[in-house]
């Protein structure tokens, strides 16, 4: 329990004079001091240290939890910004997969022009 629910003994005992079968006895300012708690249960104190231990446990491990979802949070950001670039970048590749299939058209047209030009000049001489 706390110091505000002890009792106490202090030092300002008054110095008084009792009768006692009529001897007189003096009483003198006591300098003797004590502290009294309440009496404890077995392993209050154990108890009390074990539960303050854990709560500061469990602080530790929300801030370490805190940290590991701000961490989380960065990486998924992280990884947005890579996605989007991967998916840029496939786009580039299928446009220019596009743009080479067109000019292997160009090319085989071209080809196939010299071809006939070839056959038409050749053929005629």
């Amino acid at each position: 329990m706390s110091s505000s629910s002890s009792t106490s003994r202090n030092q300002l005992q008054v110095t008084h004079v009792q009768w006692q079968e009529g001897v007189k006895t003096r009483l003198r300012k006591c300098s003797f001091f004590e502290w009294k708690d309440e009496e404890q249960a077995d392993g209050y104190y154990k108890n009390l240290l074990y539960s303050l231990k854990q709560k500061l446990d469990a602080k530790d491990e929300m801030s370490e939890m805190n940290n590991l979802r701000r961490r989380i949070a960065e990486v998924e950001f992280l990884l947005s910004q890579e996605q989007y670039k991967v998916a840029k970048s496939e786009k580039e590749v299928h446009d220019a997969m596009k743009a080479i299939g067109r000019y292997r058209m160009i090319v085989a047209l071209l080809f196939g022009c010299l071809a006939l030009c070839v056959l038409k000049l050749g053929g005629s001489m």
